[in-house]
């Protein structure tokens, strides 16, 4: 539990703000970004399975009670009226549908807790020294540096001696601490303060479904006036920010209560910055964690994969035998293996067993065919039930990527400098691969009418500052003009070249997939989809700021960018997902000796067939002019044994078939 002093005096600061333009060397800082970002933060991490019994609890369904203590300070300790928690509820103006007001925390809506319904709290310090307006810093209600505490009345905990502090928490971090402070005689004193959401840094921010639960035995067990001070510090220094004490962004709260810790609780947690299960990927350490990989009969780019995972013992008991199972099983919930760490720890009341003990290292699954898989995470105890989480990966027949499937943000260039930014994810094959194309994933933000090129860098010689290097380049899209069909969509898919071949072969090693933005001067801005679900090094996706002139890995201590919705679409034959062709064409005999039948069905119009080898060779092209039914015949005789693609395409689409010539 870590704790930080609650100032007994205030210093004078001197105001100074500029909360969006802090910087690393390879990670930027968080700006205007769709959806909840950043990890979670807070001391436990997961579901409990233990039954809880409730002592007290507020969930502001009749707003702040009167008899608590809501009071504002400047930055000297003098009284501020308006800096104080504000109550958003149905009938409140505004209601308990916005979030923040400020005019710097982006586009983040309210607290998602479980009674958010019926209302909740928050201290507004964005809002408070800009009245929500770009650029009016310190002419708000109450202008920054400030500080605000809201005070409970006392609560009889007499007779529980093993008492938990559960709420629900959404806080975005510039200069602003959230902290809480505890009294067990009435007020008279105050306990040294406990960070809600230790770790976080400048500009990062909570999920906004967060939840911040301790361990209060210690401090408030068997105590009869117990006080809780909640406290948002805006006049603390952090020297990432620019050490000015100018608070900034917001803390929401909801649903407060003291519950009594069961003997028996174990949790999945996050541990030295691990998170509280982990799937780790070959080749080498730092590898990407995939959520789509390939496996077809030109290529294979599986590998092997092996799980980990931290749980905490928030039980006042001891533990015995507590070891990791791991079930992977496919989409039907069927078995498919199981694994158990080698090893298993007892554990004494708050002691965490990590990933040194709770792992599957030394046997890696490789999974064998194209399929949904699911991996199913158990932390098992002699003593306490079992917790359980599950995930999902894709072995598809053409894509490569780092998503799971999840949507839980979007950036884009609103936040990277506009026309020419980029974001980019990492491809690491295995083996030698055919790529013809780049599936990009869009948020509903996007505005039609952008467009974007599709580059693949080998990764070789990249530099933060310099870039990609001269002869890096291996494929490339033509401009790309997003459609509001693509955006309804969700998606698009755009072919790459080397400007011959409509696919590149790439051999083994690892690649950039960068999805270059252009929004006409932020007329028409590009959104792409992020996946916050399997936390990614810090490597495998990289964006590019116009602004900056430079590549970043992402942003400080945040999700925001962790894996952007890119896939890569490989083989030389395989499905398209957007191919409109292949319902109206059948191909026969296949394998073929002599020729190929080709019958067409309600096409019409001029069409493209090219024959390639496995090499990527042209060795065949006719052109076509279809009339509703119709059939056509391919002879292909003079053509030596093998395998083939077949492409089929119009001025708007295309399919590629797979021919074995025999």
């Amino acid at each position: 539990m870590k704790k930080t002093l609650l100032f007994s005096t205030m210093l004078s600061m001197v105001f100074c703000v500029n909360a969006q333009n802090a910087k690393e060397n390879t990670a930027l800082q968080d700006k205007n970004t769709e959806g909840s970002t950043g990890k979670k933060q807070s001391f436990i991490s997961g579901t409990s399975n233990a039954p809880e019994v409730t002592i007290w609890s507020e969930d502001f369904a009749s707003g702040i009670p009167s008899s608590w203590v809501n009071a504002g300070f400047d930055g000297f300790g003098n009284t501020l009226t308006n800096a104080k928690w504000e109550y958003r509820g149905t009938a409140t103006t505004p209601p308990n549908t916005t979030g923040s007001r400020g005019a710097y925390v982006g586009t983040r809506g309210p607290v998602l807790s479980p009674t958010a319904s019926n209302g909740f709290i928050i201290f507004d310090s964005d809002y408070l020294d800009n009245n929500g307006i770009v650029g009016n810093t310190g002419n708000g209600p109450a202008a920054a540096p400030h500080l605000g505490t809201l005070t409970t009345d006392t609560i009889d905990l007499s007779g529980y001696n093993n008492v938990g502090l559960k709420f629900s928490s959404y806080h975005r971090y510039f200069e602003g601490r959230a902290i809480i402070a505890v009294s067990t005689d009435g007020g008279t004193t105050w306990s040294d303060t406990l960070a809600a959401h230790p770790g976080i840094t400048v500009n990062a921010a909570t999920a906004a479904n967060a939840t911040v639960e301790i361990n209060m035995s210690a401090m408030v067990g068997n105590q009869s006036n117990v006080m809780l001070r909640f406290i948002f510090d805006g006049t603390y220094d952090d020297p990432g920010a620019n050490g000015s004490g100018a608070g900034y962004y917001f803390w929401m709260i909801d649903d407060i209560e003291f519950y009594e810790i069961p003997k028996h609780d174990i949790r999945f947690t996050r541990w030295n910055g691990a998170p509280p299960q982990d799937i780790i990927f070959a080749p080498a350490a730092g590898s990407g964690k995939f959520g789509h990989l390939s496996k077809n009969q030109g290529s294979d780019q599986t590998r092997d994969m092996t799980f980990d995972a931290n749980a905490f013992n928030f039980g006042y008991g001891s533990l015995n035998n507590v070891y990791l199972k791991v079930n992977v099983m496919d989409n039907n919930n069927t078995l498919i293996n199981s694994y158990t760490s080698t090893g298993s720890v007892n554990l004494n009341s708050t002691d965490t067993a990590n990933y040194n003990t709770l792992n599957t290292y030394n046997t890696p699954y490789n999974p064998s065919q194209v399929a949904t898989y699911k991996v199913y995470f158990q932390v098992i105890a002699d003593s306490a039930s079992a917790i359980s989480d599950t995930t999902s990966f894709y072995i598809t027949d053409s894509l490569i990527s780092l998503d799971y499937k999840r949507f839980d943000n979007s950036l884009g260039t609103p936040s990277l400098g506009d026309d020419g930014s980029a974001l980019a994810m990492r491809m690491e094959l295995t083996n030698t691969e055919y790529m013809r194309a780049a599936w990009v994933g869009l948020s509903s933000l996007t505005v039609a009418g952008g467009s974007i090129e599709v580059e693949v860098y080998d990764t070789v010689g990249f530099d933060f500052i310099a870039g990609f290097p001269a002869g890096s380049l291996k494929a490339a899209s033509t401009a790309y003009v997003i459609t509001q069909d693509d955006v309804d969509n969700g998606y698009f898919q755009v072919p790459v070249s080397d400007g011959v071949n409509p696919f590149v072969m790439l051999n083994s090693g690892a690649y950039y997939v960068v999805v270059r933005m252009y929004s006409n001067a932020g007329t028409n801005e590009i959104r792409l989809r992020n996946d916050q679900s399997i936390e990614q090094p810090s490597l495998s996706r990289i964006m590019y700021n116009t602004t900056d002139l430079r590549w970043y890995t992402g942003y400080s201590n945040s999700l925001t960018l962790n894996a952007p919705h890119i896939r890569a679409v490989v083989g030389i034959w395989g499905s398209i997902e957007e191919d409109k062709l292949r319902n109206a064409i059948d191909i026969t005999p296949n394998p073929a000796r002599d020729f190929i039948n080709l019958s067409f069905t309600d096409l019409e119009g001029s069409y493209t067939l090219k024959f390639y080898d496995i090499t990527g060779k042209l060795v065949l092209q006719e052109e076509l002019v279809l009339f509703g039914i119709s059939e056509h015949r391919m002879d292909v005789n003079h053509l030596p044994a093998g395998l083939y693609s077949l492409q089929i395409s119009n001025a708007k689409s295309q399919a590629t078939y797979k021919i074995v010539k025999q």
